[in-house]
C-alpha cells in the first residue's frame, strides 16, 4: 500500500487546518477545489516536473513545501498521518506557468524521473500536466496557496 496525494487549492492557512480539525483529516477534496494525483509526491516527484520546467536540476528547495498540519506530527514519531503540507509560491507559479505546448516534452522527460521506476507513464503525466497547472493558476489568481494532503 503506498501513500495518497490530494492537491488543492485554499485560501488561508488557519481554513485549512480547521477543516482538518472538524473532519479529523479526511482529504478536504470535497470542501476545496482540487485533485486526486494518487502517488505523485510534492517535494521530490513533483519536484522533478518543476526542476523540467525550469531546465534545471532537481533540489529539494524548489517545491518548499512545508508541513502545516497536524503540527504534532512534527514531534511524535509513531504518527502515521494524514498530514497536510504547502507548497511554497515560487513551486505554484512555476506550475502555473507551464506553457500547453511544453506539455509533451515536459511529460515525456518527467517519465524519466527515478521515483518512477522505469514505469513513468508519458501519455499519463501529459494529462496530469494542464491539470495540475491549471489548478496552480486558478490559486495564484485567487491569491491562495497550493496544499497537497497525503495519507497512507
Amino acid at each position: 500500500m503506498g501513500v495518497l496525494y490530494d492537491y488543492f487549492r485554499a485560501p488561508a492557512l488557519d481554513e485549512v487546518r480547521r477543516l482538518l480539525d472538524d473532519t479529523e483529516g479526511e482529504s478536504p477534496l470535497g470542501t476545496f477545489d482540487g485533485l486526486d494525483l494518487k502517488s505523485l509526491e510534492p517535494s521530490v516527484v513533483v519536484g522533478q516536473l518543476i526542476a523540467a520546467v525550469l531546465d534545471q536540476e532537481w533540489t529539494m528547495s524548489l517545491v518548499a513545501d512545508r508541513l502545516i498540519w497536524p503540527m504534532s506530527a512534527e514531534t511524535d514519531p509513531e504518527y502515521d498521518g494524514p498530514w497536510v503540507t504547502v507548497l511554497g509560491d515560487h513551486a505554484r507559479d512555476v506550475l502555473a506557468g507551464i506553457p500547453a505546448d511544453r506539455v509533451p516534452a515536459l511529460a515525456t522527460q518527467w517519465a524519466t524521473a527515478e521515483e518512477f521506476h522505469g514505469h513513468g507513464d508519458p501519455s499519463f503525466l501529459a494529462t496530469v500536466i494542464p491539470e495540475l497547472s491549471a489548478l496552480a493558476s486558478r490559486a495564484r489568481e485567487a491569491g491562495e496557496s497550493l496544499y497537497c494532503w497525503s495519507s497512507l
